[in-house]
């Protein structure tokens, strides 16, 4: 167990069933942070998988936060799920088998289970041929009830009222929403390339801006800032994570190589955008400070008072907490300062903005 700055302690829930995919959940109490992990076949034989509904609530003194959990059966494996902004008790999920289904859980019930609201059916003949690989919702709530689903040769964008859309894509390896746009998708390649379309212009769905050699090799993980949505943070096999302006993408704002194998995952904090997290098949999990690309406004009291300290561009901390390989980081959706990251094996750990770093953006 590691001990960040400041002295916040990890909080680590593990299981003993491999696991791949991790969402945050919103909830009314903003003293709790919530979390949903899919596990994979829980006897490795097509016997189903289990959902685990983690929550911590924080008391302000780390000995005293209290973490609890939810486990509900689930038909399959699962391979990726991401919460529904629109329902609090829904997940969208991707099976083992590549099926795509939204779902619901009550924590409340007797029955300790997801109940399926809807399935996914692919297009015939379109880009989403194939198994599903990837989801993700759009997390403004107002947005239609809508996910993007990487799947096979190309992307699904699915509307779990009305219908589907599918853009046809080969080699689409990571996706991410627009942050105030439910039109615009960014896509990464097993090739090393990034681009953004509008899926308004159909049915070409023609780029708006292309990067074609953003790492070596595939780019495993995107993520668009949510307060300058044509800054977009990319994660790749080379190790490296790096911050596009895509309205000049001749070369990044920003290189981190603070990973020795792939980054897996990648997540700016939706509250400080000077935060990301990004987390390795290394079994790190990195904090990085981006301050002089992001939207905040920096105060200039380290000329009047030589103890205080501005944030600055770089490494803020690295977490060790995991044994094997880091497939997710997600921050809390109602904490800015709490993150959770999950690692193949099981492990589930919990950690906090380094308080000296938290004082450094705040004061």
């Amino acid at each position: 167990m590691a001990e960040s700055l400041g002295g916040s302690t990890s909080h680590v829930y593990g299981i003993d069933l491999h696991t791949l995919c991790l969402t945050s959940i919103g909830t009314a109490d903003e003293s709790q942070s919530q979390f949903a992990l899919g596990t994979l076949d829980t006897q490795g034989d097509g016997s189903g998988g289990e959902i685990h509904i983690v929550n911590l609530h924080s008391s302000g003194t780390s000995s005293q936060d209290v973490l609890h959990s939810t486990v509900f059966k689930h038909t399959t494996g699962i391979r990726a799920l991401a919460a529904a902004p629109w329902n609090a008790s829904q997940l969208v999920v991707v099976s083992t088998e590549g099926l795509v289904e939204l779902v619901s859980y009550d924590t409340e019930a007797s029955s300790a289970a997801t109940r399926s609201v809807a399935q996914m059916a692919m297009p015939p003949g379109g880009g989403g041929g194939g198994s599903a690989t990837r989801v993700a919702c759009h997390r403004m709530a107002g947005v239609k009830q809508t996910a993007v689903v990487v799947a096979g040769v190309g992307v699904v964008v699915w509307d779990t009222v009305e219908a589907v859309a599918a853009v046809e894509d080969p080699h689409v390896e990571a996706v991410a929403w627009h942050p105030t746009s439910p039109s615009i998708l960014a896509t990464s390649d097993s090739l090393g390339g990034i681009s953004t379309r509008d899926l308004r212009s159909t049915p070409s769905h023609s780029h708006q801006a292309s990067i074609e050699c953003a790492h070596t090799g595939r780019i495993r993980a995107l993520d668009y800032n949510p307060n300058l949505p044509y800054h977009l943070a990319s994660g790749g096999s080379d190790g490296a994570l790096r911050i596009w302006d895509l309205r000049h993408a001749e070369a990044p704002l920003i290189t981190a190589a603070n990973h020795s194998h792939w980054v897996c995952d990648l997540q700016y904090n939706p509250f400080y955008d000077q935060l990301l997290l990004s987390a390795g098949s290394d079994a790190l999990v990195n904090l990085e400070s981006a301050v002089s690309v992001s939207s905040a406004t920096l105060a200039t009291t380290h000329d009047d008072d030589e103890d205080s300290v501005r944030p600055v561009d770089g490494l803020v901390m690295q977490y060790d907490d995991h044994e094997s390989s880091v497939y997710a980081v997600q921050w809390s959706a109602t904490d800015p300062w709490v993150f959770a990251s999950l690692s193949f094996d099981g492990r589930l750990v919990i950690n906090a903005v380094p308080r000296e770093e938290k004082y450094k953006i705040l004061l």
